[in-house]
């Protein structure tokens, strides 16, 4: 990441916000069966994966969508195995693709997931979950908030039930992984709209305090995300930890909330970055992103980095531009309280995004490929050049009284998030 020169004449580099994944070497199979073998139960019962399904049994394995990268094509040879050893017979045992209310998945999609040669040993058991299937939802209970959860029938009538997934930091779940499998993975479009809502403060137009990156506790989303999943009864659950380069680094199993838990706290020592302090500007890159809806996730955390009144500078080229017909809709309502109002009457991911785009996008300047109508609806200002983001946000920064203002670089700030030391 070519850092323009106006910053180093002009501006004080606080550093370069980086992950330190090169601390935690990538698994190798030896690695994962160990792993597996080390089941996290909150009642320290000792069944793992391998010896929990019986012979016979049927068994449902759910996996994350295309949206996810889990490496669930390298785990899932070793628990194949070690479930035939077992006794086990891969004919009495299915795929569900936890989908939400995503697309489904293409079959070069699902290749990619599972891995081609398990995808062809499961050819015509491999399911893609609906949101909007009546027949195919049942209702599992009622939350402490009084709303219904329905989830995915097929899911539920299996003998067995086995969720993987992998944990990250999630701006509004706190953490990915473990209970969301279920909740919205499998959910019903009502039971994951509602869940949505609860990003919303109920008493005024703002995203609740406790939502944010790493809160799971106290967190209304990722608490009834916890409760709905917990009426599934999951047997168990494999998540694993990846790198921000992609690499497979950690690997968990055993209950929904002990071994989800336990995988957020090696997510915490491989993407977190704590720093003494914010800066004017923060210079970012969002990779490889090809849309905005993925550059988004770039945005909120170089957000993180930067001081109350600075200046996010962007690069995301975005080639396939926003990436969503409905996230443009929900982009160009008119203003905020609109968004807000229509998110009360029907909570929508895409709505969450475009929200959260639209109050962090006024401190930002993009530099970026897409294309003008595009980022007429995005509403956030572009620069043609790194360069002259650079010229832009430093020429602001006098105007505000900054003579020699202080910056932050990402070179990859999706995967990277950076968290203010207190006092």
């Amino acid at each position: 990441m070519n850092i323009p020169l106006a910053f180093r004449e002009s501006a004080e580099c606080l550093g370069v916000i980086e992950h330190s994944a090169a601390e935690h070497p990538t698994l190798t199979d030896r690695d994962i069966r160990q792993a597996l073998c080390r089941p996290i139960w909150s009642d320290n019962r000792q069944d793992t994966v391998f010896n929990l399904v019986r012979p016979g049994e049927s068994v449902c394995l759910v996996v994350s969508d295309h949206t996810r990268k889990t490496a669930a094509s390298t785990v899932l040879p070793i628990i194949l195995e070690g479930l035939a050893r077992g006794g086990c017979s891969i004919r009495d045992m299915f795929f569900l693709v936890a989908s939400g209310i995503h697309r489904s998945p293409s079959q070069a999609e699902i290749n990619t997931i599972l891995g081609e040669e398990v995808a062809g040993q499961f050819t015509e058991r491999i399911f893609l979950h609906n949101a909007d299937d009546d027949v195919g939802l049942v209702h599992v209970g009622t939350t402490r908030r009084g709303h219904k959860v329905r989830v995915n029938r097929r899911a539920m009538e299996a003998d067995r039930l086995i969720l993987l997934g992998a944990a990250g930091y999630h701006y509004h779940a706190g953490f990915g992984g473990g209970r969301k499998s279920l909740v919205p993975g499998l959910a019903a479009r009502e039971t994951i709209a509602y869940n949505h809502s609860l990003t919303l403060d109920p008493e005024a137009d703002r995203i609740h305090p406790m939502v944010d990156l790493g809160i799971l506790d106290g967190n209304p989303v990722s608490e009834e995300m916890l409760e709905g999943a917990t009426m599934c009864e999951p047997d168990i659950i494999v998540n694993t930890v990846l790198s921000p380069s992609g690499d497979l680094v950690g690997v968990f199993s055993g209950d929904l909330d002990s071994s989800h838990r336990a995988a957020c706290r090696m997510v915490e020592q491989v993407s977190r970055v704590d720093i003494d302090e914010q800066a004017d500007i923060v210079f970012a890159s969002s990779g490889s992103a090809l849309n905005w809806v993925q550059s988004h996730k770039s945005l909120v955390n170089a957000h993180r980095a930067m001081k109350k009144g600075g200046i996010v500078i962007l690069l995301a080229p975005c080639p396939e531009g926003l990436g969503d017909e409905r996230f443009r809709y929900w982009v160009s309502r008119k203003n905020l309280p609109e968004i807000y109002s229509e998110l009360r009457r029907s909570a929508e991911v895409l709505g969450q995004t475009a929200l959260s785009s639209r109050i962090r996008g006024t401190d930002a300047i993009l530099v970026t490929a897409m294309k003008k109508k595009d980022i007429a609806d995005l509403g956030i200002r572009t620069a043609p050049t790194a360069e002259e983001a650079v010229t832009q946000a430093l020429a602001e920064m006098r105007k505000k009284g900054v003579k020699r203002p202080t910056y932050r670089v990402m070179p990859e700030a999706g995967q990277t998030v950076p968290f203010v030391k207190r006092n």
